[in-house]
């Protein structure tokens, strides 16, 4: 019976198979023996002897299965002519024989022999000339909020492992310098936690090693999927950092990203208002990131990364080929002891110095065939970060020091530092400051596509992102208009975004999502409760802001005389907008019997206007919902509406509409009783309004035909594989419920993991009405994988906006699944570009090597442009999409439709690929919006066409009541910031330092613009540049009611203004 008899003949990948490929690839030389391979590895490892001679190390590797003993003494070593090279047998790694031999400034050529094994094992070794390697060790703590355990106690035992590093640093004060132990606080929410809950001494001490550089404070609270953030949730992710500068005086030079494979363009503009120059990364790919399929094969690991603005980070990265990423260190044994770092350290820098990477494929999370064009690392300086354990959330040890100390007492070179991030870059700029190249553009992030396995949580978090800005520019209209601001907003603010960000951090769940321990990493129930939880949090905390913001400011607000309630209709955003508003008149104010209408308190005149019944009427506030289109909003201005009683009602409304004010939720009722109008089939599927025409296939379910009325222009591509709007299930033949299993596999071309494909049957249409206020087509569809499917269109009076609004009824299921719409335009050679968080990238725009180009996470906004003009499409809740294909969502991401269409956009709404962190299934009864826009005579670029359409959509007027006295000179129009360039966004405005207003500003010009900001019956007394933070960058000129700021290509800035 043989002695390996296993149920299962294969054993799962362990780490050992890629240190064996490691030490494999760094061998010099190497022979195939019938017991193994014989290896020989020039180790870049000097001594010096008392009289100055040096020698450096050459390691034989013996085959494990070899019977004969090899000693030193065994071994031969030649020059190229045959005389004996003088070798020093020394301590080795256990199954190898060390040799040190004499050191050279030269490659040499040398024959090594054991004749003891046979007279055939000869090889021809030529050796390299040994770098004198520095390598800083960053101790740090990768920190997950949750993974391997309930958030609680991750949160407990990190704040726990900061106590440990005060000990032991204590412990090793007395030690060399280059070994005394140093960490390096990954995450600033940990120590701002913990700063909370120690005595004032500790802390103390804790602050004083800082500012000794043997603890670093880096800059970044947590971990996040940077790109899911909005601008200015970028820039408030740093205030912890500024509170901590200014508590207690340190200040911040380097920020940490680590396991995201990827970060936003706007991230060095925020890290470099907090005063951050260094940026050190570790990019996990785990089977879901390619870099080296677009570009990242020729990114060097140190560089420096800049804006279009200028805004620049020296970067150092570490990745999944180069030790598993943040786990490279304790990867080398600097976790486990020196004997296993004395094995793999010299060989993961032979390797390093000869290779595209150290590791082949095969490590783990990178698939493929090995990259050889990428040349290998040329310097002598290296970052290796380690952590207390192989693991997420490792604690403080004093094992990598103690390696350290040893190591430097036995060898002359490499040298070894337990060091911080600001300590290599620092060494690294003196050596190689002029050497660095810079790479300019956004960084995607690989893993972003895990955001949609939550989809209607991230819609919440988008509605809140919105919100948030909404409430603090409501908040400061009281200022605006010469009264006070709400002196609580700051406190609102701080808590929404602290909400929203802890949503966005990048752990969505545990190891095994899926399961229901109440520890460990197999706690998936319990952490996805504490982490949708934010999403609620946010979602709620902004409803809170906004509402205290409209009520403070309504009080302030006068009422008109005549009316029975006085409504202004506030723009928050930068552009004038023809929109519609919509507000509950409460039956307390004016009972639902009493017939009213609005009236445009600009011209006296009625507007049209539409009623609804309040949803869920037993348990909401009594009332009706009032609907009304007004033109012309001034941008950051107000219209005064005044609601009289008449003789006749308004119109009754749509029973379907959505409520805005709560993204992804719709009432619906039972349709099966709706009377449709009696009009030929043709006009019953058109709807039209003053800048669109629009007309809707019901056998395909989509929209057939969009013409801008201005131009004559087809926006739709008749053509295109899918139809516009059309719904796209696929599923794939990966399983559920497996960790890791999606990061393990690979699609070949023949798409053996596409499962099925399937589109959205024929319609039927429950709705085609024209109220005055809009025309509106509802239809609903059967489809795979879902329940049911509605789609609502709207065409508003007076908006050049086609919204669209997709409810999706779906059940959940471990069934490998995701969920498209398409939207494929009818442009030629388009220049296509994306909104991202900070900036805007896509075609004509540098990035950075290696980001994602399959696949996308956008903010708000795509632009197209074509010689015909310019086109924007807009999506609030969803953030995901593919341009031009969908790419199928398994390493290498190959395309799944032909041909490619440079016009089309695939909003990836929902998918649950992932096999850990995020959840493996999602159902959900939800609304996911979007927009068409054309530019309808308006003199805007194709950038500021989309930003304008996105703040219509995503921002619509906020409604304020008015609770002030009654005023006969009430106004009727007030623009309260006029923004002299188009191109530039009002983010929000919000309250500075000492009562100064805080105007913020985000441009998406591809030049430098210098835009006045005017506020209109104010004087500026002062006027300052800031950061959003609100640290002064410079004075400004104030100039009246006005001043003026110089912002370059798509910058952010903020200016703070004294107003008399």
């Amino acid at each position: 019976m043989p002695d390996d008899k296993a149920l299962i003949s294969a054993r799962p990948w362990s780490g050992d198979d890629a240190r064996d490929g490691m030490l494999r690839v760094s061998a010099c030389a190497a022979l195939t023996l019938p017991e193994g391979e014989l290896a020989v590895v020039c180790e870049p490892m000097t001594r010096r002897d008392e009289d100055g001679t040096r020698w450096r190390a050459l390691r034989i590797d013996l085959p494990p299965r070899l019977a004969t003993p090899v000693r030193a003494e065994d071994v031969r070593l030649e020059d190229v002519g045959g005389d004996a090279v003088p070798v020093r047998p020394v301590d080795g790694p256990a199954g190898s024989v060390r040799l040190l031999v004499p050191f050279s400034t030269e490659e040499r050529k040398l024959r090594l022999s054991v004749p003891t094994l046979g007279e055939g094992v000869v090889l021809d070794v030529v050796t390299d000339v040994p770098r004198e390697w520095t390598i800083h060790l960053v101790h740090h703590s990768h920190l997950d909020i949750g993974y391997t355990d309930p958030q609680p106690r991750i949160q407990a035992e990190q704040r726990a492992y900061l106590d440990s590093v005060l000990e032991l640093a204590r412990a090793t004060d007395d030690w060399p310098e280059e070994s005394r132990f140093r960490w390096a606080v990954e995450s600033l929410w940990s120590f701002a936690q913990w700063a909370e809950l120690r005595p004032e001494a500790d802390v103390e001490e804790f602050c004083e090693r800082v500012r000794a550089g043997q603890i670093e404070l880096t800059a970044m609270p947590y971990n996040l999927h940077t790109d899911t953030c909005s601008t200015d949730e970028l820039h408030e992710l740093l205030r912890t950092a500024r509170e901590v500068r200014d508590r207690f005086g340190l200040p911040f030079s380097a920020a940490m990203q680590t396991d995201v494979p990827g970060a936003v363009v706007g991230l060095p503009a925020a890290l470099g208002e907090v005063g951050v120059r260094y940026l050190a990364v570790a990019h996990n790919w785990a089977g879901r990131s390619m870099p080296h399929t677009s570009g990242g094969e020729h990114l060097p690991r140190l560089f420096r990364w800049t804006t279009p603005a200028g805004d620049t980070v020296t970067v150092w990265m570490t990745d999944s080929p180069h030790g598993l990423a943040y786990m490279e260190g304790p990867f080398l044994g600097f976790a486990d002891r020196y004997e296993t770092v004395d094995r793999l350290l010299p060989s993961y820098l032979a390797s390093t110095a000869r290779n595209a990477y150290p590791y082949p494929p095969g490590v783990f999370g990178w698939h493929g065939e090995p990259v050889t064009n990428r040349e290998p690392y040329p310097w002598d300086v290296l970052h290796l970060r380690t952590q207390g354990w192989i693991g997420d959330n490792a604690p403080a040890r004093l094992t990598a020091a103690s390696i350290v100390r040893r190591w430097n007492e036995t060898w002359e070179w490499p040298k070894l530092r337990m060091s911080t991030n600001t300590d290599f870059f620092t060494d690294a700029e003196q050596r190689l400051g002029d050497q660095l190249e810079t790479f300019e553009g956004d960084w995607g992030d690989w893993w972003v596509e895990g955001v949609g396995s939550a989809a209607l949580p991230q819609a919440l978090v988008r509605g809140a992102q919105a919100r948030v800005t909404d409430a603090q520019v409501v908040s400061s209209t009281g200022r605006l208009l010469g009264g006070s601001a709400d002196v609580a907003e700051p406190v609102h603010a701080r808590r929404t975004y602290e909400s929203i960000s802890l949503f966005n951090e990048h752990t969505w769940g545990a190891a095994n999502s899926w399961l229901s321990a109440d520890e460990g990493g197999s706690s998936g129930e319990q952490q996805w409760h504490w982490k949708s939880a934010h999403a609620l949090a946010a979602q709620e905390r902004s409803e809170a802001f906004l509402e205290r913001s409209q009520a403070v400011l309504g009080a302030q607000l006068p009422r008109a005389a005549g009316a029975v309630e006085t409504v202004y209709a506030l723009n928050t955003q930068t552009w004038a907008q023809t929109t519609t508003v919509r507000f509950l008149l409460r039956e307390s104010v004016v009972p639902d019997d009493t017939a009213v209408e609005v009236r445009d308190a600009r011209t006296g005149q009625a507007l049209p206007c539409t009623s609804e019944p309040q949803s869920n009427v037993t348990h909401r506030q009594a009332g009706r919902w009032l609907r009304v289109p007004v033109p012309d909003v001034p941008g950051v201005g107000m219209v005064r509406l005044d609601v009289v009683p008449v003789d006749h009602q308004p119109r009754e409304g749509s029973e379907h509409d959505v409520d805005e004010g709560l993204p992804g939720v719709v009432v619906d009722h039972d349709t099966e009783d709706a009377v449709l109008p009696d009009l030929p089939r043709s006009e019953l599927l058109t709807l039209s309004n003053e800048h669109l025409r629009v007309r809707f296939d019901e056998r395909r379910s989509c929209i057939a035909s969009i013409v801008e009325l201005a131009t004559g222009r087809e926006l739709v591509d008749p053509d295109a594989v899918i139809g516009f709007n059309g719904y796209v299930y696929d599923t794939y033949t990966s399983a559920g419920g497996f960790n890791h299993q999606s990061n393990k596999t690979e699609t070949g071309p023949y798409l053996e993991l596409l499962g099925s494909r399937s589109l959205a049957r024929p319609c039927a249409v429950l709705e085609r009405t024209d109220d005055g206020v809009e025309q509106r087509l509802v239809v609903e569809f059967a489809a795979d994988g879902l329940d049911r499917g509605r789609t609502t269109l709207r065409l508003r009076r007076g908006e050049p906006v086609l919204h669209i609004e997709n409810r999706l009824w779906k059940p959940a299921t471990m069934t490998k699944e995701s969920a498209f719409f398409a939207f494929p335009f009818a442009v030629e050679d388009p220049t296509v570009r994306y909104e991202v968080s900070g900036g805007v990238t896509g075609d004509g725009l540098a990035h950075v090597p290696g980001a994602p180009q399959h696949m996308r996470a956008i903010r708000d906004w795509v632009s197209l442009d074509d010689a015909a003009g310019s086109v924007a499409w807009v999506s609030p809740d969803a953030p995901l999409v593919h341009p031009e294909t969908i790419a199928l969502p398994y390493a290498p991401f190959p395309d799944s439709t032909r041909p490619r269409q440079p016009g089309t956009i695939y909003s990836w709404v929902h998918n649950n690929v992932w096999d850990t962190n995020f959840p493996v299934q999602q159902g959900f009864d939800a609304t996911f919006r979007f927009a068409v826009g054309v530019p309808a005579g308006r003199p805007l670029t194709s950038t500021a066409l989309a930003a304008a359409t996105a703040a219509a959509v995503v921002h619509p007027p906020v409604p304020v009541l008015a609770r002030g006295p009654v005023a006969e000179d009430a106004p009727a129009v007030r623009q309260l910031v006029e923004v002299g360039d188009p191109r530039v966004k009002l983010v929000s405005v919000c309250a500075g330092a000492e009562r100064a207003l805080q105007l913020r500003l985000q441009s998406f010009a591809d030049e430098p613009v210098e835009v006045r900001l005017r506020l209109p019956d104010q004087t500026v007394r002062a006027a300052r540049q800031t950061t959003y933070l609100g640290d002064v960058r410079g004075e400004l000129a104030a100039d009246g009611d006005a001043t003026s700021v110089r912002l370059e290509p798509f910058a952010v800035a903020a200016v703070e203004l004294d107003l008399r």
